[in-house]
């Protein structure tokens, strides 16, 4: 700090008229011939000390404000890290993500010409984005969501196909996020990477059944089921590879509802062997349990093989039952609680909205809801009963929006952050909101708004806030189905893929099914 030479002891007046002041404690001799009282003498500890937060503050949004230019210009010629190159040794890319992600203190090898200061790469931040968006904790009444990746992370070795699979999601939404539409050509080739990895992977009898392989292969649906068969029951005894299930599981689950066509009897076998060896099954697994039930339903309905229409209301209605009993016998953690309010209306509809625990716990209530089968005229009453609950599914879903995409969430720990907007490490704003949320309201807002109950503004909201998704938080799948249900154009590419199966084929699978899920696999 400048020296600004010694401070004056003397009383404000005499100050403020540059005279020669007595300080005497009772009040100096210049104001008592001036016939006014003294005001008084300053402290002169309080001297030692200058406020300068203004001045700091301006510094250093000044500085930052600088390295921030510094940093996008350095990022957008594509500068050379050790971890920023595509083509970079494997290991090294493999060790930076990993130290970011165990919190080592390890200083980067990475310095710019035009910054010298020390700064992750691109792809350091795209995981880190990965991890603080789609990845959350095992705490509360929830069993986390991809939160085995940070145990894969910590371990040993990492194989480079995980690492780029990460990176290749990370540059995605962290792309969209700065609205950095240059950094998509490197998620692109970090998916291309990603592919080639997991392909020779696959190709070695000892790597296919490595839970990281499994893991980066998680994105191709039916490839992941398929590995899972390979790995056996003896790869489901770990927790890791219990969630590793639960994670392929549930999205097959929407896969194969979608094509109209059954779990695989594999995955069925799996899980049920699972569940027997769980000390306390989770009310998450016992949801999913009821869906994959469903699903076969649902395979047999459009297979043509139901011909007597009681023995379809039977089992409907047995569903029907499992869904209620689920819905109404909430478990403890799992309530939400009912939020009204009139601002923006844009994200919560008709006055009000939901708030749970996290996004997994609003995910899976919106997923299990009851789903009524639509039934003969003869059962007009239970038709009735199907509608309202129709109705119900859907203004729940459009109340659960407000907390996917961004309003304060009734869990205020670290683990969620979702208040006010943060900055990276170069100045770039982006919400700190989850965008797991946005992955998981995709497919029960796309219900939402193509239910034939559909009223044109629910269409619309839904349309928008699929939009808002798709642009905001970077998942352009999101984009595509708001198209779709825009234009109100039929989803054909399901049914094109989907696979026929004979009546002796179905019979034969639901006959299996029912066995494994009360024997488990041998």
């Amino acid at each position: 700090m400048v020296f600004c030479g010694r401070p004056s002891r003397g009383c404000h007046a005499c100050r403020a008229k540059k005279t020669k002041c007595d300080a005497i404690p009772t009040g100096c001799t210049q104001c008592q011939n001036a016939g006014r009282k003294c005001p008084g003498y300053r402290s002169q500890v309080d001297l030692v000390f200058r406020e300068e937060t203004k001045n700091v503050t301006e510094r250093a949004k000044a500085k930052h404000e600088k390295a921030r230019k510094r940093g996008l210009e350095s990022v957008s010629h594509n500068s050379a890290t050790p971890c920023s190159a595509t083509h970079a040794p494997t290991q090294n890319r493999g060790n930076c993500s990993r130290d970011m992600v165990v919190g080592t203190s390890q200083p980067s090898q990475a310095i710019s010409v035009n910054y010298f200061n020390i700064t992750p790469s691109i792809e350091d931040r795209a995981t880190a984005f990965f991890l603080s968006n789609y990845v959350m904790g095992d705490h509360g009444p929830t069993r986390g969501h991809l939160d085995h990746l940070s145990d894969l992370y910590e371990s040993e070795s990492i194989d480079d196909n995980l690492v780029a699979a990460v990176h290749a999601v990370g540059l995605a939404g962290y792309s969209h996020s700065t609205k950095a539409p240059h950094l998509m050509n490197q998620a692109r080739a970090q998916y291309t990477r990603s592919l080639q990895l997991t392909n020779a992977a696959l190709q070695s009898p000892i790597s296919v059944k490595k839970d990281k392989i499994n893991e980066a292969w998680a994105e191709h649906i039916h490839g992941a089921a398929a590995v899972i068969k390979l790995r056996g029951p003896e790869a489901i005894k770990s927790k890791g590879g219990i969630r590793l299930l639960a994670q392929v599981t549930s999205s097959l689950l929407i896969s194969c509802i979608q094509r109209d066509i059954p779990i695989p009897k594999y995955i069925v076998e799996m899980s049920a062997f699972a569940e027997k060896n769980m000390s306390n099954v989770d009310p998450a697994w016992v949801a999913q349990r009821t869906m994959i039930d469903y699903t076969a339903f649902n395979a047999r309905y459009y297979a043509g093989y139901y011909t007597d229409p009681n023995d379809l209301f039977n089992d409907a209605e047995a569903l029907d039952e499992r869904f209620l009993a689920f819905s109404t016998n909430v478990p403890k953690g799992w309530e939400y609680i009912t939020i009204h309010t009139e601002h923006d209306p844009d994200i919560v509809f008709d006055g009000y909205y939901h708030l749970y625990y996290d996004h997994w716990r609003s995910f899976i209530e919106r997923f299990f809801l009851p789903t009524p089968c639509l039934l003969g005229p003869e059962y007009a009453e239970r038709f009735h009963i199907c509608t309202e609950i129709m109705y119900q599914m859907q203004a729940e879903i459009l109340a659960s929006v407000p907390q996917h995409v961004g309003y304060p969430t009734k869990n205020t720990t670290p683990s969620q952050p979702w208040t006010g907007y943060k900055t990276d490490g170069l100045g770039a704003e982006f919400p700190t909101i989850r965008f797991s949320g946005g992955y998981f309201l995709i497919w029960p807002l796309y219900v939402a708004g193509s239910m034939r109950i559909s009223t044109p503004e629910v269409r619309e909201f839904c349309v928008k806030n699929l939009r808002y998704i798709g642009t905001y938080m970077g998942i352009e799948h999101a984009n595509l189905l708001a198209s779709i249900m825009q234009q109100k154009i039929p989803i054909t590419v399901w049914h094109e893929q989907k696979l026929h199966f004979s009546k002796t084929t179905m019979d034969e699978d639901l006959t299996h099914h029912n066995k494994c899920t009360t024997s488990g696999v041998e």
